[in-house]
């Protein structure tokens, strides 16, 4: 998810990309950012006509503002439009499709309720969806496992749904990915900071490998699960004692999908196909 112009922090490990709030931006000169407003019209304002090339991306914090001043400024530049309560805001998406004309977009939605009819209108109005949350709730998982059947069985799906998207591509190859980075919340690749430019609470762990060292070393449910690479401990943030046997069916489903997939290629390759 990053302007065209921007670094992505993959190809320089050297640099982190910094999610900071828009008024944060001059005290990071040079350096690749991600910004974050609740107030569409704030970069406008404040970066003038011009994306500069650090600003990777823009976060858009409160769905119920006016979103105009983004409709005809910074052509190419990719949007986060992140949804607070998918339950209620669901009509608000409707208002953000004009956005698709001059920009990349993607709806980040919370694993909770009403999450599956969000996803649903998101790719079906031509949205990328980043699914975001530490340990949902029950029903939340419920509607993360629709979310994931109607990703891999509606053919009229032509946008990612994230982590389901990456995480099936990585079972397919044998190179699981981790949730932490898919999620843009590996403190080595990006740092989430607040408005006092301090790292936010949110972020996660200060070391993603050193938490889930610490996790299969205490003999937590991690010790032995099968999707320890690509979870690396998502899911036991931050209480440790959360129950995985929901999103363990969420791995299931998607390393199944994966097991089908490969074998149909298997299938065709083996007709000259």
């Amino acid at each position: 998810m990053t302007n065209q112009t921007a670094i992505p922090p993959g190809d320089h490990p050297d640099l982190v990309l910094f999610n900071i709030p828009v008024a944060l931006f001059r005290a990071f000169p040079g350096r690749p950012v991600a910004l974050r407003t609740a107030d569409p019209g704030e970069a406008p304002q404040l970066l003038g006509p011009e994306v500069p090339a650090e600003v990777a991306f823009l976060q858009v914090t409160d769905l119920t503002q006016d979103l105009a001043p983004l409709a005809d400024w910074g052509d190419g530049l990719a949007l986060d439009l992140v949804m607070a309560d998918p339950a209620t805001e669901l009509p608000l998406l409707y208002r953000c499709t004009g956005l698709i004309d001059r920009h990349p977009v993607r709806v980040t939605i919370p694993l909770m309720p009403g999450l599956a009819r969000a996803v649903k209108l998101a790719v079906s109005l031509g949205f990328s969806v980043r699914l975001l949350g530490h340990q949902p709730t029950p029903d939340g998982v419920t509607e993360a496992l629709q979310a994931l059947d109607g990703y891999l069985h509606n053919t009229t799906v032509a946008r990612p749904v994230e982590p389901f998207h990456s995480v099936l591509l990585g079972f397919l190859n044998d190179s699981p990915l981790g949730l932490w980075s898919l999620l843009e919340q590996d403190p080595d690749e990006i740092r989430i900071l607040d408005d006092q430019g301090t790292v936010s609470p949110d972020q996660g762990p200060a070391s993603v490998t050193t938490w889930c060292d610490t996790l299969v070393a205490d003999g937590a449910e991690c010790r032995g699960c099968p999707y320890l690479r690509p979870c690396g401990g998502y899911f036991k943030w931050p209480q440790t004692d959360y129950d995985c046997a929901g999103v363990k069916a969420l791995f299931a489903g998607l390393r199944a999908a994966a097991d089908e997939l490969r074998q149909g290629l298997a299938d065709y390759a083996a007709t000259g196909g």
